[in-house]
């Protein structure tokens, strides 16, 4: 992201600043952006890759999905866990 454009555009308008596409984007770049201003990083296509990698790799043999899907649970859980100890580090800038 354009840390400085988004610090522009955050001083210029009295909305929250969203990070559309934000999935792929590395962790010091989220951060970044959030101390640029950014208020709301959307996360969803990351987060279920998270859970469909595992689920995949949890799924064997048999009918019963349960530690799978166990798995994949946990993948989330730890993914947005992950996520927001890299966009609540920074100290943004309220306006």
């Amino acid at each position: 992201p354009d840390d400085a454009l988004i610090a522009r555009i955050a001083a210029a308008v009295p909305v929250p600043l969203v990070l559309h596409g934000s999935s792929g984007v590395p962790d010091e770049g989220l951060a970044a952006a959030v101390t640029a201003g950014i208020r709301k990083v959307n996360v969803g296509t990351q987060v279920s890759a998270a859970y469909t990698a595992a689920l995949v790799s949890g799924l064997g043999p048999g009918p019963d999905p349960r530690r799978a899907l166990t798995a994949a649970r946990t993948a989330i859980a730890d993914d947005v866990e992950r996520l927001l100890r890299v966009i609540s580090a920074p100290s943004p800038v309220l306006h």
